[in-house]
């Protein structure tokens, strides 16, 4: 008999080879038997991996036994990562839709419920069904008057009340377009009345969509033993009297109303270390639009309602980002190691003017960033100096905004500028005052802002007139 691996000749009765039966000899087949079959292995898996991705494109599970198990029924909008923002043409697929930090719910011993906003599913169909604000400004030899079109949205259940997609088609949303004549001709500054000279603090006036409220922050109240601002609403009128809106836990700042003025967004610190929240003021629900360790602050809503600006130092830095109004949805506007502050959206809802501040208290820039497509934030206001708090006119030919003209950050003035021109004008409002947060009426009939003083901070309404070329 014969060794069939070397070939040698085996004694009698003799069935292994000692020469080749050794365990050292043993090892080194192991060895290669294993390195064999992991070659063999790896080949299989790339000739699959091309197989499926030329016949099957990438689903060949589904053509298997392994299908019938692995069914899944479509996803649902809210389960989806894809965000379509129909009013400003953005899509974002990308893996920052979404903050695992923000799942959880807050509970807040407040009389009122706060939800998570899990609870309430995006509704994508409405996002998709309307219509982009048009901004439409004809020349003067074109028509007298300058028009401007946004569409609204009607929204007709609360926060705690939104139905599914599956037991109420989205489709069946209500829109209202608004149509705005303004007259033609130059906006100019006419006069400045006292709006709220209350005690406290009083600072960020909001005017409601339709006039008819003035919302504010104010910390004439004390929570516990300290004064917190808490948000109050008032008629326009000066001699009206405030009621606070809601009752909250913590400080309440920069609140405004959504167009309908059904819901009020702020920023507050009873969820360390700052968060947005939204207030429905028909049920006296809540719910949190964003949670986590990174500090959430300064929001703004879009002209159609949908959408939140706000900023956020997730990333590392100060930057801007977008959320719906549901909370369910989230995107990054401004990237890098910047410090972007105080979003303002512009009249069409295409873009946001924010501040972008280079040294602390002695320069900042105005921006403008494009939403529809994204675009590279630009710089509409680069004086070296600090120009912050912008707010541009509902008619789009006016930009007011603070400018300090000591390098501590003090001695804060108004700047007028006309856009088409790059004309400016400081306006001299109240002596011995510093003016701050000039937000126009929807109407462009003027702005609110609030004014500093030994006495504390009161808001004021100045008026503009209509002066023709």
């Amino acid at each position: 008999m014969f060794c069939f691996k070397c070939g040698k000749k085996l004694p009698a009765r003799v069935i292994n080879c000692p020469d080749c039966d050794t365990p050292q000899k043993r090892r080194q087949r192991y060895r290669r038997r294993m390195i064999l079959g992991l070659f063999i292995f790896l080949a299989g898996a790339v000739a699959g991996s091309l197989f499926d991705t030329l016949f099957f494109k990438g689903q060949a599970w589904k053509h298997s036994f392994l299908g019938y198990f692995t069914a899944v029924p479509p996803l649902s909008p809210v389960a989806s990562p894809t965000v379509i923002f129909s009013h400003s043409g953005i899509t974002n697929d990308e893996s920052q839709v979404s903050i695992a930090s923000d799942t959880e719910a807050t509970s807040v011993n407040t009389g009122f419920t706060i939800a998570s906003a899990e609870q309430n599913p995006v509704i994508e169909a409405v996002l998709a069904s309307s219509a982009s604000p048009v901004l439409e400004i004809a020349s003067e030899s074109e028509q007298a008057s300058t028009t401007l079109s946004v569409s609204v949205p009607v929204i007709a259940s609360t926060v705690a009340e939104i139905p599914s997609p599956a037991s109420s088609p989205a489709t069946t949303s209500v829109l209202a377009v608004v149509e705005q004549t303004f007259p033609a001709g130059r906006l100019v500054f006419s006069k400045v009345e006292a709006i709220e000279k209350g005690s406290g603090s009083n600072y960020h006036g909001f005017m409601a969509r339709n006039g008819s409220e003035l919302i504010f922050a104010s910390n004439r109240l004390k929570v516990g033993d300290a004064p917190t601002y808490l948000c109050f609403s008032k008629k326009p009128e000066s001699g009206a009297t405030p009621e606070k809106a809601f009752d909250w836990p913590g400080n309440v700042w920069t609140p405004e109303t959504t167009p309908d003025s059904n819901m009020i967004v702020f920023s507050s610190d009873s969820t360390k270390p700052e968060h947005i929240f939204l207030y429905d003021r028909r049920t006296k629900n809540s719910m949190p639009l964003t949670n986590g360790n990174s500090k959430n602050m300064m929001p703004a809503v879009s002209p159609d309602g949908k959408l939140i600006a706000f900023v956020s130092n997730r990333k590392g830095s100060n930057n801007i980002w977008l959320i719906g109004i549901d909370g369910a949805s989230l995107m990054q506007i401004t990237t890098g190691t910047h410090d972007d502050r105080e979003p303002r959206w512009a009249p069409d809802g295409q873009s946001l003017l924010f501040t972008r501040i280079l040294e602390p208290l002695k320069k900042s820039h105005i921006m403008r960033v494009q939403l529809e497509p994204l675009g590279e934030p630009q710089a509409i206001v680069s004086a070296a100096s600090r120009n912050w708090l912008a707010d541009l006119s509902p008619d789009g030919t006016m930009l007011a905004y603070v400018r300090s003209e000591s390098d501590d950050g003090s001695k804060n003035t108004l700047i007028l500028r006309e856009i088409n021109t790059g004309k400016e004008q400081t306006l001299k409002l109240l002596a011995g005052a510093e003016c701050f947060r000039p937000i126009w009426n929807a109407d462009c009939s003027g702005f609110i802002f609030h004014a500093s003083s030994s006495a504390g901070k009161s808001l004021y309404q100045a008026y503009f007139a209509r002066e023709k070329d």
